[in-house]
């Protein structure tokens, strides 16, 4: 009995044993392909690289491993690895922190800047082309999967142009107009309907938000600045349509010379107020207030730019900007609090400076958790309409817009000099779905305390009183309405 069991168990042990074998012969041959494959792969690199990746460098003491992200003739989004700071990667042009500062492209006021084409309604003119593939370092490449599918659609047509003209070039174009404010004003919605009409192309996103943040490289970190040719990639797929809108029509003999009345612009909500890196610039260096702000620098570079500013009553804009930018535990007593607190910072700051040192001193802005400054109108567009004269200036009340959409969309055209539409066009533009309306969810908060209206109303009276001075319009007193306090947002 017992032998029995004995020879059982060493012929299941034998078995076992044998299995393992056959299970540690197929792992062995499985790490053999796998290592064998990587292998492979890093040769392949190699070759395709010309050299292997330095993740060691040491050639300088500066030195420092970054990764980039450049977009290939394929329009494929590739991760680099290189060392930035010690003389590789030259065109990426990336400056150490303490240096960005100092970058020659962030002097706009003294660079040489191209002579706009008297045919072009849009300021525009041409470039030569010498390749194709003249997106590959634009660092607005990283922001958006419309810039790199809209850049890959160029890439191709300038490779067409290379190979059938002598010389190639390309049409570049700035903005005509620009939405610089103030956000949750409307701005986005007022853009999408500018767009529809017939005679205005958009680029590829709506904010950029370059002059305000994104030339000093703030999106980066401050690794590097985005240089202005890099703005004005973001037009050029707006420039080839401006370009081709009257080139193909037989009747014209001389397209060349037809004036192009078509025109392109961006809405970046920031460009009004946000001027927080102001003291690191040059022209402002010594001084306790922004000597130069947004305003000059797009004076410089397009002196003719259309500006068109959308304001509300500041207390709602608060309330809706709270709403929007706070992503939990939002609750009318928590507004109250952030609301108290902040018009407590601004009110100790302008008992010792003035309200343009305060709204313009990033740091006051950073103590409180609520954007008081942002319904300060009146400091932002008396600094606007010292630069630009008021024809160029356009100023929007949300609650005009919300009450009469189709009125103050032709008062827009109107301001761009574009065609005016038919009645049938201009109903279906203002009867577009509203954008940015306020969520379910923020609309459960419910309204704002009467002791936080009160709160505010008083604080933004003097500078509501002042707007309304400025522009000789008693609408922008937003004096309140007995219980209406309804948000045009919700309408």
């Amino acid at each position: 009995m017992i032998d029995g069991l004995t020879s059982q168990l060493r012929l299941r042990v034998r078995s076992w044993l044998g299995r393992i074998r056959v299970r540690r012969t197929g792992f062995q041959l499985f790490l053999f392909v796998t290592f064998s494959l990587c292998m492979l792969f890093s040769v392949f690199r190699i070759l395709i690289h010309g050299g292997v990746n330095r993740y060691t460098d040491k050639s300088s003491t500066d030195s420092r491993l970054s990764m980039i992200h450049l977009l290939n003739d394929h329009g494929v989004y590739v991760n680099y690895f290189g060392n930035l700071t010690a003389g590789n990667w030259s065109a990426w042009n990336v400056t150490d922190k303490r240096e960005i500062w100092s970058h020659p492209q962030l002097d706009i006021l003294h660079n040489e800047l191209p002579s706009f084409l008297s045919n072009f309604k849009n300021p525009c003119w041409y470039e030569d082309l010498r390749e194709a593939n003249v997106y590959q370092f634009n660092k607005y490449t990283v922001i958006s999967r419309n810039i790199r599918t809209t850049m890959t659609e160029l890439i191709k047509e300038w490779a067409t142009r290379i190979a059938k003209d002598r010389p190639a070039r390309r049409l570049r174009c700035l903005p005509y107009f620009l939405i610089v404010g103030q956000p949750k004003c409307g701005t986005t919605d007022v853009y999408r309907k500018i767009v529809r009409h017939p005679d205005v192309i958009n680029p590829p996103i709506k904010e950029l938000h370059w002059w305000s943040r994104n030339r000093q490289g703030r999106r980066l970190n401050y690794t590097d600045i985005i240089p202005l040719s890099d703005y004005i990639d973001m037009f050029d797929m707006a420039a080839y349509h401006i370009e081709r809108r009257y080139a193909r029509d037989p009747e014209i003999e001389k397209p060349e010379v037809q004036y192009h009345h078509t025109i392109t612009g961006e809405a970046s909500a920031s460009i009004l107020w946000e001027n927080d890196d102001w003291f690191h610039f040059r022209e402002n260096e010594g001084y306790t207030e922004p000597r130069y702000t947004s305003a000059d620098y797009i004076r410089h570079v397009i002196p003719r730019a259309k500006i068109i500013i959308c304001v509300r009553n500041p207390t709602d804009r608060l309330y809706s900007d709270y709403l929007y930018f706070t992503k939990t535990n939002k609750s009318a007593e928590d507004f109250h609090r952030a609301v108290t607190y902040a018009v407590g910072v601004y009110q100790n700051c302008t008992e010792r400076h003035s309200v343009r040192y305060c709204v313009y001193n990033r740091t006051i802005a950073y103590l409180s958790r609520v954007r008081l400054r942002l319904g300060m109108y009146s400091v932002y567009i008396k600094d606007w309409l010292k630069v630009f004269p008021p024809d160029q200036i356009l100023i929007i009340s949300l609650e005009d817009y919300a009450k009469h959409p189709r009125k103050t969309l032709s008062k827009i055209y109107k301001f761009l000099d574009v065609r005016i539409l038919d009645g049938e066009s201009m109903r279906s533009i203002a009867k577009m779905k509203t954008a940015n309306k306020r969520k379910k969810s923020d609309r459960n908060v419910g309204a704002m305390l009467n002791e936080t209206r009160r709160l505010l109303n008083e604080f933004y009276e003097p500078y509501n009183q002042e707007l309304a001075d400025i522009l000789e319009d008693d609408k922008f007193l937003w004096e309140p309405e007995e219980n209406d306090y309804e948000s045009v947002e919700d309408k």
